[in-house]
């Protein structure tokens, strides 16, 4: 197992109070997919590893004004990983309900393609609209089928029902809203949307760059159970200036992929 040690600095002083007699503070690391959910983060995320991880983060007497440690777990084994410390960021936040107001094409056992448009949305997520059979003829009448649709968003989960005007058939699907907006869903029949995206919450989608050019990243290998460790001493000549610094995240890439972003704190 490879531990990396480093000597940069920083004056700190974090988001949750700290002195410097107080111990050392914890903060929580997220699957990358939970914090930035497009473009598509959290392909690689490793479930367990979050809690399996450590951020411990201190502000001890002396030349060194913050150390940082993580103490990694849960990850795969034999691995290198790398380390970035990172920028500010706004993270990401996802409504409930989700809003799905908006024209849609689901298409049912790959075979049958429907249009659907939701027109109203309710503050309990309860929704209503219409929609029609073969996909296109709501734009271009006529449909072979024309439909009404209601239905129901709680968190990600979305259940609806669409019954076939003039007719006593209707259909009930459920399934589940991704991270990238679109539906999906197995129900009785397995069915998926071909076009619409949900609105989904607001923050940054992208990273948002290093914290600081002295501390560039650096690289961790795991062992043969999937631990590993890195520890960081930052000193005051890495800020470049007095005032408060957003030192947003922690994040750890695997294969290429985010796999891991910490909780935000601030530095000043």
């Amino acid at each position: 197992m490879k531990n990396v040690f480093f000597a940069i600095a920083v004056i700190a002083m974090f988001a949750i109070p700290l002195t410097h007699a107080a111990g050392a503070q914890k903060y929580s690391w997220h699957l990358s997919g939970a914090v930035m959910p497009v473009p598509p983060y959290g392909l690689s995320d490793i479930p367990g590893s979050a809690t399996a991880s450590k951020l411990i983060v201190n502000q001890p007497n002396g030349n060194v004004k913050v150390t940082i440690t993580g103490a990694m777990g849960g990850l795969t084994p034999d691995t290198t990983y790398t380390v970035y410390l990172s920028s500010g960021y706004t993270p990401y936040t996802q409504i409930t309900p989700i809003s799905v107001v908006g024209t849609w094409k689901w298409l049912v056992l790959s075979t049958y393609e429907h249009d659907m448009v939701i027109t109203n949305e309710n503050p309990d997520g309860t929704f209503v609209g219409y929609g029609g059979y073969l996909a296109g003829c709501v734009a271009t009448p006529p449909c072979i089928y024309t439909e009404t649709i209601t239905g129901q968003v709680t968190g990600s989960d979305i259940t609806f029902t669409t019954t076939y005007d003039g007719t006593t058939y209707s259909f009930t699907a459920t399934g589940t809203i991704a991270l990238d907006g679109t539906m999906s869903g197995t129900s009785d029949l397995e069915w998926h949307t071909t076009a619409g995206a949900a609105i989904l919450g607001s923050g940054s989608t992208s990273w948002p760059g290093l914290f600081t050019s002295t501390v560039q990243p650096f690289t961790f290998t795991t062992d043969g159970s999937g631990s590993g460790s890195w520890h960081i001493n930052l000193r005051a000549a890495d800020l470049g200036g007095a005032g408060s610094h957003t030192l947003s995240s922690v994040w750890i890439n695997g294969g290429g992929a985010t796999v891991l972003i910490s909780d935000p704190f601030t530095v000043n």
